[in-house]
């Protein structure tokens, strides 16, 4: 694929701009384009005829028209620019057709940051970026900075009310995008994930990063990921950036029983004042404190107060009441295996019974195997589609290293999140932690990973007790 060209929104004026993509992404361009760039001829594109085609007709009519092409053919002639959701890989047949074409590619988020780069702090990684910037964004209110959040949390960046400062969580399909660089980076993790997108782990590693290669005032990387340090300083030698590890400022302690933050080795707050859950977060904690100094000086004892009343986000090692005493705990974002080992690594010193599976990528599960050979839960139940399988490859590799069966998992394989509860609760006691940490997307069992939380919260409210 050719580089991208930096494009503004000023640069569209008078030029024939096609949206691709009309769902959310597609809308939020087209009202920041009607507004920014009124000489502009818009024309949105959809890759199939779907009911997001029928709603955007309703939306817009024909000041915007919608027109279905599968591989770029039929579009306007005079098309000069795409706007193309992030939703579609340069892989896709229509992307691949608009470039043969010669059209210019521009993304919602590369516009955004053309305009709004010098106030924007950007959070990506393979695990982390959400509640990362959820966390910036809380400690900035709390030291009284008019901020915002969005981007691939939920609201598009055009969306967003003005504000003097936006945390932004970004993708790596936003990443690739890009030819400005935020203000501030945040780099949480990076593993293998999104290879039917990227295609292989080297063009994933080259779009994640690609956030930090067009000038960024800070770049804030987790040293405690490896990988992500050993990737970043091949790919850009000669970048500067803060490591946050632990000999850096706002750094992580393991205690008795959790962990702590601390600033220059003092202790700011522990983990048992927070409603945050694994050390993993400890590490977002430290790195959002990092990336929010680069905005305002921060006060210990605002940080440890905004720490204790933040509320972690839906989907993400979240509690479920429940009246028989089980901790049942919602981690439908767990969606990769590294994501499913640090829950369990989090969990270390309960009792757990985890319910793993989905749709299976084909993505490296050693950090998921080594975890359950090093320290074996209770029990394991292997949901549709991969779980099954998931559960053999757990079996052998339990063997192989030896592991006493007295000590292996209880391994049950179940036809649905129904069962999969069902079956938990039946060898669960009070105290006992049963968690949804799939490892794995949610695609063809559920609509989105929030249907697969919802199912999961249902089916655990429908086997509670009665009293």
């Amino acid at each position: 694929m050719a580089s991208r060209r930096p494009v503004s929104p000023e640069d569209l004026a008078g030029a024939t701009v096609l949206i691709v993509g009309v769902a959310r992404e597609g809308h939020a361009v087209a009202k920041m384009l009607r507004r920014e760039v009124p000489t502009a001829t818009l024309v949105a594109v959809d890759q199939r005829p779907s009911d997001a085609a029928l709603a955007w007709k309703e939306a817009w009519g024909n000041d915007i028209p919608v027109v279905v092409s599968p591989d770029g053919d039929g579009l306007p002639g005079e098309a000069q620019f795409a706007v193309v959701s992030p939703g579609l890989s340069r892989h896709n047949a229509l992307v691949r057709g608009l470039e043969e074409r010669g059209i210019a590619l521009t993304s919602g988020t590369d516009l955004f940051m053309s305009r709004y780069r010098d106030k924007v702090v950007a959070v990506t990684g393979s695990k982390g970026k959400s509640t990362t910037s959820a966390l910036i964004h809380h400690l900035l209110t709390a030291h009284q900075i008019d901020a915002t959040l969005g981007g691939n949390l939920g609201i598009p960046l055009w969306d967003l009310e003005p504000t003097d400062w936006i945390v932004a969580e970004v993708s790596s399909y936003q990443c690739h995008s890009l030819t400005h660089s935020p203000h501030t980076v945040v780099l949480t993790a990076l593993f293998e994930e999104h290879l039917d997108w990227h295609r292989d782990f080297d063009t994933y590693v080259a779009d994640k990063l690609n956030i930090v290669g067009h000038g960024p005032d800070h770049v804030i990387v987790n040293s405690t990921q490896q990988p992500l340090v050993d990737e970043l300083g091949q790919r850009y030698p000669d970048l500067s950036y803060d490591l946050v590890g632990p000999s850096s400022t706002w750094s992580v302690i393991e205690q008795a029983k959790g962990w702590a933050l601390t600033r220059d080795g003092s202790v700011v707050v522990s983990s048992g004042e927070l409603a945050l859950m694994g050390i993993h977060n400890g590490w977002n904690a430290a790195l959002a404190c990092t990336a929010a100094q680069t905005v305002t000086p921060l006060d210990s004892a605002v940080v440890a107060a905004a720490l204790k009343s933040f509320t972690p986000l839906g989907s993400r090692l979240e509690p479920i009441a429940d009246p028989s005493g089980i901790v049942f705990l919602n981690d439908s974002l767990a969606t990769n295996p590294p994501a499913l080992a640090m829950a369990l690594k989090s969990m270390r010193d309960r009792r757990v019974i985890a319910l793993i599976g989905g749709f299976d990528r084909g993505v490296d599960d050693e950090v998921f195997l080594q975890e359950v050979v090093d320290h074996p839960v209770a029990a394991l139940i292997g949901l549709p589609d991969s779980g099954p399988q998931w559960l053999i490859r757990v079996s052998d590799r339990l063997e192989q290293a030896g592991v006493p069966r007295s000590k292996w998992p209880v391994m049950i394989p179940v036809d649905d999140m129904a069962e999969a509860v069902t079956r938990a609760r039946s060898i669960a006691n009070r105290g006992d932690v049963v968690t949804m940490s799939p490892g794995a997307p949610s695609f063809g069992q559920y609509r989105d990973y929030q249907d697969r939380a919802e199912k999961f919260i249902q089916a655990v409210h429908n086997t509670a007790p009665r009293s």
